[in-house]
Formats: structure tokens, C-alpha cells, sequence
């Protein structure tokens, strides 16, 4: 049998936690994927938790208005600290970004892009780990932050949502 193409609509916008909850400060993106589950949000979004397998996700991508990406990001400041992003900044060097998992989600953004699977716009909200040490939980630090980030969160899908 031959595989057909999924036709049921997917939410037009994708909140994706990266990372893995067993290295500490990379479980921020599953943090606040936690905290906006216990949010009411709009029909029009989608949560999901892809650990740290990027690169087996373009099916999840194709049809997408909106994807927000949420993970850990080395930006080279002090622990804590909330980046905004595209990858499309990152690929251009204009930004110096480097998350725990960005090979895989930008390599599987642009091979979406030559198959016509590709999120039409993409942002990514990380905060600058800490700890990625084996271990459960994140830091005082980071898990200071995530209140910041489900709000940064929020305003990007009310942005999109409202232009």
C-alpha cells in the first residue's frame, strides 16, 4: 500500500519544545511547554513536545502558518538570559546563536524548504543554560526565566494571530 499524504488540517501555528529533560537546563523548552498546557489558548494552537529529534519532524511541519521553537541556546551571554531568534539570523552569521539541537532543527527546516514542507515562519525562544549536565531539573537560574518565556511565547502567537 502506497502512503498517502496526511489531509487532516493541521493548527495553523506549532509551539515546539526542544530538548531533553535529563541535562538539566536542556529540559527548558519542555518547562514551558508545561506552563502553556495550563493555559487556555486559541484553536489555532498547537503544543508539542519533540524531545531532541528534530530532523524526523517535517511531517509535523508541513502546513504551518507559525512555528515557535522553544530550547536551550548557547548565545554566549550569562545563564538566564532569553533569545529571540530565526534561523534564518543564524544562518545569515548575523546572529552567533548556537542552540543544543540547532543541526538538526535548521538542517531539517531547510531540507522542508526543498521539499516544499517548510513552516512559513519560524521563531525560536531560548534561554541561555546553565547546567547541561546529567541530572533532572533545571537550575535557579533558568527556572527563574520561564515564567518570562511563556509570556514571550504567548505575545508571539497573539502577534501572529492578530495581524
Amino acid at each position: 500500500m502506497i502512503a498517502q499524504p496526511l489531509t487532516a488540517p493541521y493548527a495553523p501555528v506549532l509551539v515546539m519544545a526542544v530538548g531533553n529533560i535529563l541535562k538539566q537546563d536542556d529540559g527548558f523548552g519542555e518547562t514551558v511547554l508545561r506552563r502553556l498546557e495550563e493555559q487556555e489558548l486559541p484553536g489555532e494552537v498547537e503544543l508539542f513536545d519533540a524531545g531532541t529529534s528534530a530532523i524526523d519532524l517535517m511531517e509535523i511541519f508541513n502546513g504551518r502558518e507559525k512555528l515557535i521553537v522553544i530550547d536551550a541556546v548557547r548565545g554566549g551571554q550569562p545563564a538566564g538570559n532569553l533569545y529571540r531568534f530565526s534561523p534564518e539570523e543564524v544562518e545569515d552569521q548575523a546572529l552567533p546563536m548556537n542552540t543544543l539541537h540547532q543541526v538538526g532543527l535548521l538542517e531539517t527546516l531547510r531540507l522542508g524548504e526543498l521539499v516544499d514542507c517548510k513552516p512559513k515562519s519560524t521563531v525560536i525562544i531560548g534561554c541561555q543554560p546553565e547546567q547541561t549536565e546529567l541530572g533532572i531539573g533545571l537550575s535557579e537560574t533558568v527556572a527563574a526565566k520561564v515564567d518570562k518565556a511563556t509570556e514571550l511565547v504567548l505575545k508571539e502567537i497573539n502577534d501572529f494571530l492578530n495581524s
